[in-house]
């Protein structure tokens, strides 16, 4: 599953991930995970919980969150529009989770079924040229989705949404970085591009995102090589470069503190 979440082709993406991390980053869709073993730190806007197996996230469009995996765990994640919620979509348009985090033993039944035929209908599904095809794995994406969120939304606690200025700011820059990161990107050129003082944007960047400016922008870029380490065969050079790094210094460097060994080392492990 490709970590970046901006260019999505389908309406549902789901599957299973092994020891997910990735920085803190939002999008226009709805992300729902289910911890299927081990454990992962989640943090979902200011709200940070430790997961385990049974355990389940919300996280409602436009909500900075992230992940963390400090050992193997194995996490069912869902991204879908909320056009595919039906008679829910409204809640996600303007309603936020009070509690987006939410325990095995408060799990229906029905919302553990749900997430199995969702993960089952996209594991067997075929081609969908076919317009009656795709039409139908819509519909039943939907209705199971449907079925889980008829129980997971009167636990989330929702209230109507509103950001505070420092949040309002964060989502910016958030947004705008994950738009701009591979091109050449300091603090400065960040707070004249939203027109705000770049110690305020520091500051923020450590009071929200509890890292500073450079270690955020490197984590993204990391993740980015990384995706390509994975899915290509392309030279490692042409890979730190696409990525946004000063140099190929730099991007060993970081990425050795990051995972503990040389992208070289790295691509042959996989």
């Amino acid at each position: 599953m490709n970590a970046f979440y901006e260019n999505r082709e389908t309406s549902l993406q789901i599957g299973i991930n092994h020891s997910l991390s990735f920085p803190e980053h939002l999008h226009g869709q709805v992300e729902m995970l289910y911890v299927l073993s081990g454990e992962i730190e989640v943090t979902i806007m200011d709200d940070r919980q430790l997961l385990g197996k049974g355990d389940c996230a919300v996280i409602f469009p436009e909500q900075i969150h992230s992940y963390c995996s400090g050992s193997d765990n194995e996490i069912l994640l869902l991204i879908f529009e909320s056009s595919l919620t039906g008679v829910y979509m409204q809640s996600f348009l303007k309603y936020r989770p009070c509690r987006p985090f939410l325990r095995a033993d408060t799990l229906h039944s029905d919302v553990i079924l749900a997430l199995e035929r969702l993960n089952s209908l996209d594991t067997m599904k075929e081609s969908t040229a076919n317009s009656a095809c795709a039409q139908t794995n819509t519909a039943l994406n939907s209705a199971w989705l449907q079925v889980a969120l008829a129980h997971l939304l009167p636990l989330l606690e929702l209230q109507r949404g509103n950001r505070s200025e420092d949040m309002e700011l964060t989502h910016r820059l958030v947004q705008y970085i994950m738009e701009h990161f591979r091109e050449p990107l300091s603090l400065e050129l960040l707070a004249k591009a939203l027109h705000v003082n770049k110690y305020y944007v520091s500051h923020v960047f450590s009071d929200k995102l509890k890292k500073n400016f450079r270690q955020y922008l490197n984590r993204l870029r990391l993740e980015y090589a990384m995706q390509a380490i994975r899915s290509s065969a392309v030279p490692l050079t042409q890979i730190w470069e696409e990525a946004g790094f000063e140099s190929q210094r730099s991007f060993n460097r970081t990425f050795r503190a990051v995972m503990g060994m040389t992208p070289m080392q790295y691509r042959k492990f996989i």
